[in-house]
Parts: structure tokens; C-alpha cells; sequence
């Protein structure tokens, strides 16, 4: 009888040494997909409502991004995102020259609370900034950087470009080790 019990405990060590030597761990990094930008210009409602390819800024204005994933992005470390405000102003000698005001976050998409949400840029669109030039628009463009901490694997393209919601496109860029994003938000300055 003693045996028997043990016959049936080494197989049952067996079955389980061989379902976990056989189970799969999927250690595989992608970096998020993405729909489009949303935004508020200060205390104004949001804008999005209305036609999202006219939006109007003017100088002094703040304007508050949301870049919206798609879809999630895994197994992720060390994040980065940049929001550039592209504008013209005036130099010292008074030519109009293109400017630039950079706005960083750094954050571990994985391992806090809040890193893999939804980015969100605070902009401020400067006093001195001069109105859009005639066919021509002004631009925020946003970057994503994300380290893997698995083996990446190629994402396609996340932007849904017909979505009346949404402004602007951003498109997922992926790699064995990192992955990220880019993408363009346009506008035009007009004075009140």
C-alpha cells in the first residue's frame, strides 16, 4: 500500500515538473498603438467637438495635449516623452525667425501607477509668438521612447485617422530592444 502512494506522488511530481517545464512565459515587448491627440486651449471646453483640423491658439494661449493609446503597451521600463511647441517670433533684430519650447517627462511605464496612461503635455504658446503665415500651420510634435524589458516584437500602425475625435496622428515606431512614437499636432496662431 505504501508503494502505491508513493508511486502516485512521484507521478504527480512528474506531471507537475513536466507542466511547468512545458508551460511558456511570454516575455514579449511591444510599445502602445495609438489613436490621436485631444486638447483644451486654457479654460476653454474642450475644443475636440468641433473641427479638430482648425484649431486656433493665440499668443499667450496654454494648450493641454493628451496623446491616446489604442492599445497598451507591455513589458516596458524606462519611459520618455517630449512635446516641442513650433512657432514663430522675432529675434533681436526684429526678423521673424521659427522657435522652439521643449517640455520633457521621464517616467517607468510599467512600474508606477500613472505611467502607462495616457501622456499629457502642458504647453504654453509664449506672448511674443507672431500669427500663422498665410498656407501654412504650426506644429507641437510629440516623441515616445520606451525601453523594453522583454524581446520587442513589431507593432503596426495604431492611428485610427478618420476618427472625427481625434487630432493630429501618431505613429508607433518598434525594435528588438525599444520601441516608441511620433507624431504631429497642427494649429495656427491668430492674434485676438
Amino acid at each position: 500500500m505504501n508503494n502505491f502512494k508513493l508511486q502516485n506522488a512521484i507521478l504527480v511530481c512528474l506531471l507537475t515538473v513536466f507542466m511547468f517545464a512545458c508551460s511558456k512565459n511570454d516575455y514579449t515587448s511591444f510599445c502602445p498603438t495609438w489613436q490621436g491627440f485631444t486638447y483644451t486651449i486654457g479654460a476653454r471646453p474642450n475644443d475636440v467637438a468641433g473641427n479638430p483640423r482648425n484649431i486656433v491658439l493665440h499668443p499667450g494661449d496654454s494648450i493641454h495635449l493628451t496623446a491616446h493609446q489604442d492599445q497598451r503597451g507591455k513589458l516596458i521600463n524606462s519611459t520618455d516623452y517630449t512635446w516641442t511647441l513650433c512657432f514663430d517670433t522675432l529675434d533681436a533684430d526684429g526678423q521673424r525667425v521659427h522657435a522652439t519650447k521643449t517640455y520633457y517627462k521621464h517616467t517607468n511605464y510599467d512600474g508606477y501607477a500613472d505611467g502607462a496612461d495616457d501622456p499629457v503635455g502642458h504647453l504654453l504658446l509664449p506672448p511674443n509668438t507672431l500669427p500663422t503665415e498665410f498656407g501654412k500651420t504650426d506644429t507641437i510634435k510629440f516623441v515616445a521612447r520606451y525601453s523594453y524589458s522583454g524581446q520587442g516584437v513589431i507593432v503596426e500602425n495604431g492611428n485610427i485617422v478618420e476618427n472625427t475625435s481625434y487630432s493630429g496622428r501618431i505613429t508607433p515606431q518598434s525594435g528588438p530592444t525599444g520601441g516608441g512614437a511620433a507624431g504631429y499636432f497642427y494649429f495656427s496662431v491668430q492674434t485676438p
